[in-house]
């Protein structure tokens, strides 16, 4: 809830991409409009620069299809990499998750399959994370999206993407702010921003927004 301007919210093209990206059964009756919103926006802006796409995190493929549609990406020259188990996480980091995930997903690969069985150009990488992260072919990246509720899978992804962010990438954390249960996460990213000396935009939404220099 929000006493501020939130136009965006009945733009057509938006409404049209969140409800595609709703209708996969990637949320439910919770409202992620303004999420979905910040990370198209992050998207259109990455369009601009050279390299591909990165999603960490998908499960469903919600936001990702969202963003996809908002940005039109079926007829742009580029690659989006989709990497997740598609069934949770991985035993040995199931303890480290934050606790309001541990239990809430399923298998859904082959859904996933189909939600984008028409986009030439997306990539669709199934395992855990760091081991899947070099299936990623792409020397250069514009767009990450990190969203895996556990800090460790998170930090191995953005220090391996880390040099092949363009000047002006966007990172999108979408865990970053979000609550309590998600402070490992923030904490890693703090210790971690420190060291590499990038800057974290924390936003209302729970998201934190990096923009490599």
């Amino acid at each position: 809830m929000t006493a501020h301007v939130a136009d965006f919210c009945r733009d057509p093209r938006f409404q049209v991409s969140y409800n595609r990206g709703k209708a996969t059964g990637s949320w439910d009756s919770t409202d992620l409009r303004w999420r979905v919103y910040v990370a198209c926006w992050a998207a259109e802006r990455a369009l601009s620069l050279d390299g591909d796409f990165v999603e960490c995190g998908v499960n469903r493929g919600g936001m990702s299809l969202s963003v996809m549609d908002y940005v039109g990406f079926k007829n742009i020259d580029k690659t989006f990499f989709l990497l997740d188990t598609y069934c949770g996480f991985p035993k040995h980091l199931r303890h480290l998750a934050a606790v309001a995930n541990r239990n809430g997903y399923e298998e859904c690969y082959e859904a996933v399959v189909r939600t984008f069985a028409d986009f030439r150009n997306v990539n669709i990488i199934r395992g855990s994370i760091p081991e899947t992260l070099n299936q990623v072919k792409a020397d250069r990246v514009c767009y990450l999206s990190l969203d895996m509720n556990c800090a460790e899978p998170e930090i191995a992804a953005m220090r391996y993407f880390w040099t092949k962010l363009v000047p002006g990438a966007i990172v999108l954390l979408d865990d970053y702010a979000f609550s309590e249960s998600y402070r490992r996460q923030k904490n890693a990213f703090d210790a971690l921003c420190r060291e590499l000396n990038f800057n974290i935009l924390s936003l209302p939404t729970g998201q934190g927004l990096i923009c490599k220099v």
